[in-house]
């Protein structure tokens, strides 16, 4: 009998693998710097500071050709602190994304699980962090934005096949809680979100190119890790966001990349709270080795205040897959704003700091805040 089931299995892999080919990728990032921070409650700081140039990670991409132009697709991708080994997110096993589903040349990918939304997957690419800055240029302490990435639970996600450089899609996150389909303040939220990019290419690596999104948000304001960050730090039952994106190669070496956001937090303490950003950047490369940007930030907060953040970089890449890098952001808080408070130098979903600000610790005492790092990146 075993020897019959041995058999069949065999078989089945051999007749499968005729009409179907798998293969599963393990991948990854890793980052760690040193970091010195001019002002943080009061005191200046050095510390080392893993995931500041891109997050530390590691997962699992699959895909399987069901042939006909149709495969199956899934991903993976748990996020950790390389120097605590403890996992983000929550501690969740799988806390960037996890989510299967079908993928065809020409009706398009439909997936479903746990993702980002547009604005993170379309948008932050055109961010200065993306291009040279550290993650602490993100805008505001509580990533009022969230370009800095926050993944949609109990999602289903439609992204249309790539037509003349144009790509489009759709995203709906469920509460999943019964009589509660727009989410309660503390379970699940309701999340919408859409986008549409361009590309000559159908890729970022274009000479230009280009994205606008939307994300909507609603219900797990009283639930740090549910909710949104913006929405915990201003108690906000709804929240949306239009962020939209570009880039353009003046030459093969010099380029300019923006970004534009708009977001309305409703239905909290302080009413309507409504934040505009305006972001600028221009990299240039030295070679195939040696990179330098620097840009510049604009958020209005209107009631909360003002604050402008100043960005550079310089990263050498050592290999294709190692580079070493330098870079800092000074911010600057005014009109009604008295303490700088940069993302990632606060601790997230700790206490108000010193200064009073909106979500974390560790906000300076002044109105300027100076984060540099010097650090090593890995991909693999």
């Amino acid at each position: 009998m075993n020897k019959k089931v041995l058999a069949g299995a065999i078989v089945a892999a051999i007749a499968g693998g005729a009409h179907a080919q798998s293969s599963v990728t393990l991948y990854g990032i890793i980052s760690d710097g040193l970091t010195y921070v001019n002002n943080a409650g009061g005191h200046s700081l050095v510390k080392l500071d893993d995931g500041i140039n891109q997050a530390s990670r590691w997962g699992l991409r699959g895909v399987e050709d069901l042939g006909g132009g149709l495969k199956t697709i899934f991903t993976l991708e748990n996020g950790f602190s390389l120097n605590t080994g403890t996992a983000s997110h929550g501690g969740a096993l799988f806390g960037r994304r996890a989510f299967v589903g079908l993928q065809s040349t020409t009706f398009g990918t439909l997936i479903a699980g746990y993702d980002y939304d547009f604005i993170y997957d379309y948008v932050s690419y055109y961010t200065n962090v993306s291009q040279f800055a550290p993650s602490y240029a993100f805008h505001g302490a509580y990533d009022i934005d969230r370009l800095a990435g926050e993944p949609v639970s109990n999602m289903v996600r439609y992204e249309t096949p790539t037509w003349h450089g144009v790509t489009a899609g759709v995203m709906y996150g469920f509460s999943n809680i019964p009589g509660a389909f727009a989410g309660t303040p503390t379970g699940n939220p309701r999340v919408i979100s859409a986008g549409v990019k361009f590309s000559p290419t159908g890729t970022f690596n274009a000479p230009y190119s280009g994205s606008l999104t939307y994300t909507k948000t609603q219900g797990g304001n009283a639930a740090r890790g549910v909710g949104t960050m913006a929405q915990v730090a201003l108690n906000a039952q709804s929240i949306y966001t239009i962020a939209a994106g570009g880039m353009y190669s003046l030459t093969d070496a010099w380029s300019i990349n923006g970004v534009y956001t708009y977001t309305n937090a409703s239905h909290s303490p302080r009413g309507v709270v409504t934040v505009s950003a305006y972001e600028l950047g221009t990299s240039y490369r030295f070679g195939p080795a040696l990179t330098v940007g620097g840009g510049f930030t604009y958020v209005d907060q209107h009631k909360l205040g003002k604050y402008d953040l100043y960005t550079a970089g310089v990263d050498y890449r050592l290999s294709k897959r190692t580079d070493v890098y330098m870079f800092g952001v000074l911010q600057h808080a005014f009109a009604g704003q008295k303490f700088a408070d940069n993302f990632l130098v606060s601790t997230p979903y700790s206490v108000p700091g010193p200064g009073g600000s909106l979500f974390g610790n560790n906000a300076s005492t002044t109105a300027n805040q100076l984060a540099v790092q010097v650090g090593i990146r890995h991909l693999f």
